[in-house]
């Protein structure tokens, strides 16, 4: 269905638009600015990860509308049809950068958004990094891609580190946003919100605290502050956990590429190479190297 159709039949936005434009950034959805005649709004169409990963689209609806209660994400606008579409208000903001770690007050501000999250209830959904592991590699296997070599090697580590951590109480089996990049965080210049929860649920703090670091290249001090900054303190023990997850975390890069690759094989919004950024990462786990 084309994206004017499906505009056309959303009763919140039809006989007022304007027109409407791609918003690009992401590789996983298409979204898309809708503008009415008197406010913006977010479309986004889902992609089918979620039919792989046993995470349902009505409960991230839920928890959207519960952190928009909380006053950090967008009013949801539509969710009649949540498998396929949601409309959200658009925040006029931008998307953090890495430049914008620079600022203390904008690390204060991710860093209190993330406290707040892990404070959420699940709305009855668990996604634990190993969840999305799995579930990307049974999807990736449902469309017969071939596994690179190395591959079982990597996931049996996955394994002894998913067991050390089931020892945790206090920070695993806490609800975390699982996909808090920097991209996915919009700011309005005195205002932090989050976008994109599809992949929100119950699971591990350490997971969520290893996805800014592992895709801005911190240093080990910048890790080291990043820690103290969350916990208000520094242990080694701590940091020790962090390098592990930072591990999963590289492990669950792979497996999405290798999902994607074929999931987005006909999409014409995306000419990415997921299979060749699922090798990327496998070599630098290879290489001893858990950053992006």
């Amino acid at each position: 269905m084309k994206v004017d159709d499906i505009i056309r039949g959303i009763p919140e936005l039809e006989h007022k638009i304007l027109g409407f434009e791609n918003l690009g950034g992401g590789l996983c959805n298409e979204t898309y600015r809708v503008q009415t005649k008197h406010k913006a709004y977010v479309l986004r169409i889902n992609s089918r990860q979620n039919e792989y990963l046993n995470l349902t689209r009505r409960s991230e609806i839920e928890v959207m509308k519960k952190a928009h209660r909380e006053g950090f994400s967008p009013q949801v606008i539509a969710d009649d049809h949540p498998e396929h579409y949601v409309v959200t208000e658009f925040i006029d903001g931008r998307m953090l950068e890495k430049d914008d770690l620079a600022d203390e007050n904008i690390k204060t501000m991710i860093m209190n958004r993330l406290k707040v999250i892990h404070g959420m209830e699940s709305q009855g959904r668990k996604c634990t990094p190993y969840d999305l592991i799995h579930g990307y590699l049974r999807g990736a296997d449902s469309f017969q891609v071939k596994r690179p070599y190395g591959l079982n090697r990597l996931l049996d580590r996955i394994e002894k580190i998913a067991h050390q951590r089931s020892n945790d109480k206090t920070y695993n089996n806490r609800f975390c946003h699982n996909d808090s990049f920097l991209c996915n965080m919009i700011y309005t210049g005195d205002q932090l919100q989050i976008i994109d929860w599809e992949l929100s649920g119950i699971g591990d703090v350490f997971f969520e605290l290893t996805l800014i670091p592992f895709t801005n290249q911190f240093s080990e001090a910048e890790e080291r502050e990043w820690l103290r900054l969350y916990f208000g303190h520094f242990e080694e023990d701590t940091f020790h956990i962090f390098q592990d997850m930072k591990y999963v975390s590289m492990v669950r890069e792979v497996a999405w590429g290798l999902f994607y690759s074929c999931l987005t094989e006909d999409n014409k919004h995306h000419d990415f190479d997921y299979y060749k950024f699922a090798e990327y990462c496998m070599e630098r786990i290879e290489q001893g190297i858990y950053q992006l």
